[in-house]
């Protein structure tokens, strides 16, 4: 079923790319890369709630990817956007009645904007959490690409956070992602700076407290580069760094950038 709508949404992409003097902002095919009905580290429990605000739009499937599995398989669901912003709340164990990590595949009829919170209760009350905002699947990285088709990601090393890398496959291929950290002046880092991650098709795997992987001690400005190491498939990559203490998370979006 997953191919016929892809289907779609590529036909529609097609019709599109001759746009008028105007052009609506959003996309009408993307991912959120991490969604979460799990418990983590140091007491944390995490869940993502979701929002599509659509902009001509009249439904979207939305897919459910969990991590470690190949996902070919997978069924949609169906989302009827009957309002300008539609709120799906903790949608992986609510709307999809699933547990653990994954991403969220969505394919709409017409341009949306995709904005997801992950979040976790406070011991003291509150929460804390990253948006994760969604990313139209032509930001994704294609083998054969070179250095500018690479994603990146910038991070500092210490010991009171922990830094999380998240590498998603968004093709119906098994791609191999090669993962390298470097130091600021470009040079690779200390200890086991290169490795490979295998995922099946529209798998999802994140690699927590990546920087582990590195001898003790404090780096500033370390660069995480992915691509795509096998012949087929694509991929997207984010970065989520959580502070040990409170289990406060930023996120951040991989980009291109050659050199």
């Amino acid at each position: 079923m997953r191919s016929s709508i892809l289907l779609v949404v590529i036909s529609f992409v097609l019709v599109g790319s001759c746009p008028p003097a105007w052009s609506a902002p959003g996309h009408v095919e993307g991912y959120i890369p991490a969604a979460a009905h799990a418990a983590g580290r140091f007491g944390s429990f995490w869940t993502t709630d979701v929002w599509i605000y659509h902009q001509g739009a009249t439904g979207v499937h939305l897919w459910f990817n969990p991590s470690g599995q190949d996902n070919s398989g997978g069924q949609s669901v169906v989302i009827q956007l009957d309002s300008a912003v539609v709120h799906l709340q903790d949608i992986v164990g609510s709307l999809f009645e699933s547990e653990g990590i994954g991403s969220v595949h969505y394919a709409a009829d017409g341009p949306v904007s995709v904005i997801s919170r992950t979040w976790t209760a406070a011991p003291d009350g509150g929460s804390y959490g990253q948006t994760i905002p969604g990313i139209s699947v032509t930001n994704a990285s294609f083998p054969g690409s070179s250095q500018g088709g690479a994603l990146r990601m910038l991070v500092n090393q210490r010991s009171s956070a922990r830094a999380n890398l998240g590498v998603v496959n968004v093709s119906a291929e098994p791609v191999t992602v090669a993962v390298d950290l470097f130091t600021s002046d470009g040079e690779p880092a200390p200890g086991d700076s290169s490795f490979s991650v295998a995922l099946a098709p529209f798998d999802m795997k994140q690699i927590n407290d990546v920087l582990a992987r590195l001898p003790a001690g404090s780096r500033q400005g370390l660069i995480i580069r992915t691509a795509v190491s096998s012949d087929e498939g694509a991929v997207m990559s984010y970065l989520s760094e959580v502070d040990n203490s409170t289990n406060d998370a930023s996120y951040q979006e991989a980009f291109k950038f050659s050199f």
